[in-house]
């Protein structure tokens, strides 16, 4: 599901402290949980959102786990639901249940909760902070009840105090679509974009699908795209090309909007998005795991209408000893400058020449050396 995370709207916040639960420690630090929300003033505000909103853009979606015995997915469900319930008591519930949840390696941290909107619809982000030793956020008194200082835990998240953070998005639309609870996580901790298994522990949930297969519907979509859709043999190959580099490169992630602002020409990159991106894959960022199709990015193969076909590796492309021309006539050239290696036993000289193999069809079809 598609989520312009640039619209989200905090309304409100509170935030609790959850301290450091050692294992077999019958007396753990207690909790310090807030009694109402947070003064919020509108530079802080907007700091937040401007921080999160960019955090979420590498945001997976989540489905509900049963095989995690969570209770936050019925937690926050019962708020979405429930138009005039209170952010206070359900974010102490959250508080508790992350304590809970605790398996004596985490480290101490604090809890924010946020009421919000995006797009107009009724949302929960909840934001779990990890930070320095030695960082201690103070209470505030409001009216006599306790709270704490946003600013502080802004401060936070912009220096290098915290040293990671994960976000949980849940909005009403989702939870509600097909009975199915889903939403949003982010984790910083992750240069992949890969959320922590202990923070989808605790919201009882998994990512919707293996980055494998996110990666591979994310190849083949485009490759059939690029063979459909493009009938000029040399930015076909091109783009194959750029397609090939962009699974084999050593990032980490893969954004389709950034592939086709790099790589695609204007006027095909609302055509290829459109294409690629639908059910599992996103627009945005997902993690990279080119496992399933790593097979198919070595080389390339053409085939053309008479019959001939050949198979290059993508480095000849890289290297330029391979190259493609479209002719006058309409027709598309495959040319290989290189040495001519020997292919029967003997002794046979080498010699320097140049292939030129042209095509009876004005694009030839440039695919994955699927057999190697």
């Amino acid at each position: 599901m598609e989520v312009d995370f640039g619209r989200l709207a905090i309304n409100q916040v509170i935030v609790h402290a959850i301290p450091r639960k050692a294992k077999r420690d019958d007396n753990p630090p207690p909790l310090r949980l807030s009694d109402v929300v947070s003064p919020l003033e509108e530079a802080v505000r907007a700091q937040l959102q401007i921080r999160l909103r960019g955090d979420l853009n590498s945001a997976q979606e989540v489905i509900e786990d049963p095989e995690h015995e969570s209770q936050v997915p019925s937690l926050i469900q019962t708020y979405l639901d429930t138009p005039d319930s209170d952010l206070v008591s359900v974010s102490r519930q959250l508080a508790v249940a992350l304590r809970e949840s605790q398996n004596g390696q985490n480290p101490d941290g604090m809890l924010l909760v946020a009421e919000c909107t995006l797009d107009n619809r009724r949302t929960i982000m909840i934001v779990k902070l990890e930070h320095q030793d030695g960082v201690q956020a103070s209470f505030l008194e409001s009216d006599g009840k306790k709270t704490f200082d946003v600013q502080q835990v802004k401060d936070l998240m912009y220096t290098s105090k915290s040293r990671v953070y994960k976000i949980g998005v849940f909005s009403h639309a989702q939870v509600d679509a097909g009975n199915e609870f889903s939403g949003h996580v982010a984790d910083k901790q992750s240069s992949a974009g890969n959320a922590a298994q202990f923070f989808l522990r605790y919201l009882g949930c998994r990512t919707r699908q293996d980055p494998s297969e996110t990666t591979r519907q994310f190849y083949e979509r485009a490759t059939d795209w690029i063979n459909s859709e493009v009938s000029h043999f040399e930015t076909k190959t091109n783009y194959t090309v750029a397609l090939h580099a962009e699974l084999r490169s050593q990032s980490l992630e893969v954004s389709p909007r950034e592939f086709v602002r790099k790589h695609l020409k204007v006027d095909d990159r609302d055509s290829f998005l459109n294409h690629v991106c639908r059910d599992e894959v996103p627009r945005g960022e997902f993690p990279k795991d080119a496992e399933r199709v790593d097979k198919m990015l070595s080389n390339l193969q053409f085939k053309f209408a008479s019959g001939a076909s050949a198979v290059i590796p993508r480095t000849a492309f890289d290297e330029g000893t391979a190259s493609v021309e479209q002719t006058d006539t309409g027709r598309s050239r495959l040319v290989i400058e290189d040495e001519v290696a020997p292919q029967v036993k003997g002794k046979v000289e080498r010699a320097k020449s140049t292939k030129a193999v042209d095509s009876d069809q004005a694009a030839p079809e440039v695919a994955s050396d699927l057999d190697e």
